[in-house]
């Protein structure tokens, strides 16, 4: 390892252990080391809670499984729940699900230095579904979750909402106390779709309150799921990383995923889209993914593996420690998993880097790539 990135995670462990003043909600940030035993709590949190209302397990599937063909991954954990909706036939009280996905919005603009994305392209979503005359119970147990199972006082919960919505204004207007911050957005932002034609949704959003008091981040939200004739269903949908954001005071929601050995990197933007990349290409690989072949998975993928060309050279490091960050995040994030893919990642990085400066007719992304190859040698 190099001195500075010894240096590096030295003054990391440094910062972790210091003592700082708990946040509005009483909590500290965490230290890397403890991320996954956070996510993976609170996601236990909800999954014993929805379990307890006599809600029903969905079993999880592969991000890349190709379940719902509407979409290139798996990119919310309604894909999965989606035959329910179609066939009519949502039990009750309903099902919940911890689903992994993959959103690709980042993969296009990766090599944009201009660009730092607010969220990671890979997160664990959970959620559940409900017939749709529980929309009052389906309000009021999100509600009670956040605020009993979580300790959230109502005070620092904050629902998002469009007056047009009679009966989501009317299910929350029966908890007392709940404010309620009508058309503050773009009537778009009220509005669902969820790649089924004739299906849409509306919803409103439950938003909590910035650890430093001054605004308010969303968190979930709840969507009546309904075709031209009638309502099919109540989704919850609520994303684990961007709560514990705002209850731990995390400045990104990648905190929630770690990628121990950027920390020295200066450039926020790069920082976060090469950590981006380390975590959204070994999740892909432990799949069994490779970027090879034109498959629109295989080629988004290559568009994650490829940065990590960009900014290895960007950030001088080295082929050597960059094999260390992904292996190091594997262990942590993977860890049972019997895969071992930091080795094959990083040799076809080799490879495509190799291929750089042989190959004749360039795109403008590997032209990009192999000027700061060059630079950085």
């Amino acid at each position: 390892m190099s001195e500075t990135l010894r240096l590096s995670f030295e003054e990391n462990e440094r910062r972790s252990s210091r003592e700082t003043h708990p946040n509005i909600y009483g909590k500290r940030k965490f230290a890397p080391e403890q991320a996954k035993e956070r996510v993976e709590s609170l996601i236990s949190s909800f999954k014993d809670y929805y379990s307890s209302l006599g809600y029903k397990e969905e079993q999880p599937v592969q991000i890349s499984s190709g379940i719902d063909p509407t979409v290139r991954f798996v990119g919310s954990h309604i894909s999965v729940l989606k035959p329910y909706l179609v066939g009519g036939m949502v039990p009750s009280p309903g099902l919940f699900i911890r689903q992994n996905c993959v959103r690709t919005k980042n993969a296009d603009r990766l090599l944009d230095d201009d660009y730092s994305p607010n969220w990671g392209s890979y997160f664990s979503s959970i959620g559940a579904i409900t017939p749709p005359e529980r929309l009052d119970e389906a309000c009021n147990e999100t509600l009670d979750f956040f605020e009993k199972q979580l300790g959230i006082p109502l005070e620092n919960m904050l629902v998002r909402i469009n007056s047009s919505d009679a009966d989501l204004l009317k299910a929350c207007g029966q908890r007392s106390g709940l404010v309620l911050e009508k058309d503050s957005k773009k009537f778009e932002y009220y509005r669902h779709k969820i790649g089924i034609e004739g299906i849409s949704g509306r919803n409103f959003n439950i938003a909590l309150r910035d650890p430093d008091g001054k605004g308010f981040s969303d968190v979930g939200n709840i969507i009546i799921l309904e075709n031209s004739t009638k309502q099919l269903a109540i989704e919850i949908a609520l994303g684990s990383t961007t709560i514990l954001k705002q209850l731990y005071g995390l400045d990104h929601v990648q905190d929630c995923t770690p990628v121990a050995g950027l920390e020295h990197i200066k450039n926020e933007a790069i920082r976060r889209k090469f950590e981006d990349a380390v975590i959204t290409s070994t999740a892909l690989y432990q799949e069994g993914l490779r970027p090879l072949g034109q498959n629109n998975r295989n080629r988004i993928l290559k568009q994650y593996v490829r940065s990590l060309s960009y900014f290895r050279a960007k950030s001088g490091i080295s082929p050597e420690c960059l094999l260390k960050v992904i292996s190091d995040f594997e262990k942590r994030e993977f860890p049972d998993s019997s895969e071992q893919v930091a080795e094959v990642i990083v040799e076809f990085v080799k490879a495509f880097e190799n291929e750089l400066f042989t190959k004749k007719n360039l795109t403008e992304d590997e032209k990009k790539i192999k000027k700061e190859l060059k630079s950085s040698t």
